[in-house]
C-alpha cells in the first residue's frame, strides 16, 4: 500500500526551499476569513506573494491563488507546520480536479527541465492524494529526469542518491498500487538494472511487454525486448552468487564456474564469489587466485586485500599476510 505522503521523511525539502523565497507570510485579516468561510485558518500564517498583499489592499484576493500559493509550500516542505491547515483549506475548497491542476503545472515543468518547480507540484499533489497514478508517475519521472540531469557534476552524489531512491520508491509504489499500468515497469526495470538486480529487472521488464501495446510503445517494446535477450547470463550469474551468500557454495560454484574465460571474465565480481565459495570449501589456492584476480580487475579492492591477508596468515605465510594487510590501509587512506 503507498504511504501517506505527509508521514514520509522529507529528504528533498533543502534542495526545494529555493522555490519558496517569493513568499511572505502572513496572517490573514478576520474579515477576509469570515466572507470566504476560512475561520479555520484564523491565525494561521499564510504563503503570499507581494502582488497577493497589494490584491488584498484593493479589496480582494483570488482564492484559487491563495490554494496556488499553499500548494506551493505543501510540495517544498511536506512537514510544514501549517501543513494540516493548508491540506484541510484545499480539500475543503477543492474536488479531486485540484490532483489534476497540480499534475498539469508539474508536467509543463517538467518538460521545460524545471526540475524543481515540476518536483514541488507533483509532491502538493501526492500531499492530497497519495495513491494519485498521475502524481506518483509524474514524481517518479520528475525524480528520475533529475538525476539524470545531475550525474557527471561534483558535489552532487548526496542529491543523486535522494532522488534516485525517490524514483525506484515511486514506480515500485505505483506497480503496486496500479497493476496493470505498462509504463512504470519500462523505467523501474532500468532502476533494477542499474543496480545490477537482473532477476528483478528481468521480472519487470516481462511485465511490460505482457501490458503494453505496439501501436502506443513499439520503440520501447523493441528495445526492451532486446535487452531480455540480454539478460540470460547476468539472470545466471546473479542467481549463482544467490546460492553462495546462502551457503550453498557448491551450487554457486556449479553456475559460476562455466563463466570463467567468458566475456564475464573481466567482470571482478565473478572472481570475488568465486573466491569466497572455494576459501568455505576449503580451495584455499583457488581462493586466493581468486582474490588476485579481483584486485587486477579492481585494484583498490579493500576487500579482497582483507581476505588475501587472512588466507596468507591462515597458511602461515606472515610476509605475505603483512603486504595485504598495508594494501587494505592504503586502500582505505586512499578512498577517505
Amino acid at each position: 500500500m503507498t504511504p501517506d505522503f505527509a508521514k514520509r521523511p522529507d529528504k528533498l525539502n533543502k534542495y526545494l526551499e529555493s522555490e519558496a523565497k517569493a513568499f511572505i507570510f502572513a496572517a490573514l485579516s478576520p474579515d477576509f476569513l469570515d466572507r470566504n468561510g476560512l475561520e479555520f485558518l484564523d491565525e494561521i500564517e499564510i504563503p503570499l506573494k507581494p502582488e497577493d498583499i497589494l490584491e488584498m489592499q484593493k479589496g480582494g484576493l483570488d482564492v484559487n491563488r491563495l490554494a496556488d500559493n499553499m500548494s506551493v509550500i505543501l510540495g517544498v516542505n511536506t512537514q510544514f507546520p501549517h501543513a494540516d491547515a493548508y491540506i484541510r483549506f484545499l480539500k475543503k475548497y477543492y474536488t479531486e480536479q485540484l490532483c489534476q491542476v497540480l499534475c498539469g503545472k508539474g508536467r509543463d515543468a517538467l518538460l521545460a527541465h524545471s526540475w524543481r518547480k515540476a518536483c514541488v507540484y507533483f509532491r502538493a499533489a501526492l500531499m492530497l492524494f497519495s495513491d494519485s497514478r498521475d502524481a506518483m508517475f509524474g514524481y517518479a519521472s520528475v525524480c528520475r529526469e533529475w538525476y539524470l540531469s545531475l550525474e557527471g557534476e561534483d558535489g552532487q552524489d548526496e542529491l543523486i542518491s535522494i532522488l534516485k531512491s525517490e524514483s525506484t520508491a515511486y514506480f515500485e509504489y505505483l506497480v503496486l498500487e496500479h497493476p496493470d499500468f505498462a509504463v512504470p515497469y519500462y523505467y523501474l526495470g532500468f532502476a533494477y538494472l542499474n543496480s545490477a538486480l537482473y532477476a528483478k529487472t528481468q521480472a519487470v521488464w516481462k511485465r511490460f511487454m505482457d501490458l503494453s501495446d505496439d501501436s502506443d510503445l513499439a520503440e520501447q517494446r523493441k528495445e526492451i525486448a532486446e535487452r531480455l535477450e540480454e539478460l540470460g547470463d547476468p539472470v545466471k550469474i546473479e542467481g549463482g552468487i544467490n546460492h553462495i551468500l546462502a551457503g550453498r557454495y557448491e551450487e554457486g560454484l556449479k553456475i559460476l564456474e562455466p563463466y570463467i574465460n567468458t566475456d564475464y571474465d573481466n567482470w571482478w565480481p565473478l572472481h570475488y564469489y568465486l573466491a569466497g565459495a572455494y576459501r568455505e570449501l576449503g580451495f584455499e589456492a583457488e581462493a586466493i587466485e581468486g582474490y588476485k584476480r579481483v584486485l587486477q580487475l579492481s585494484p583498490s579492492n579493500i576487500e579482497a586485500a582483507e581476505n588475501l591477508a587472512d588466507l596468507y596468515a591462515s597458511a602461515g605465510d606472515d610476509d605475505m599476510a603483512m603486504k595485504y594487510i598495508n594494501k587494505a590501509d592504503l586502500f582505505r587512506k586512499n578512498k577517505a
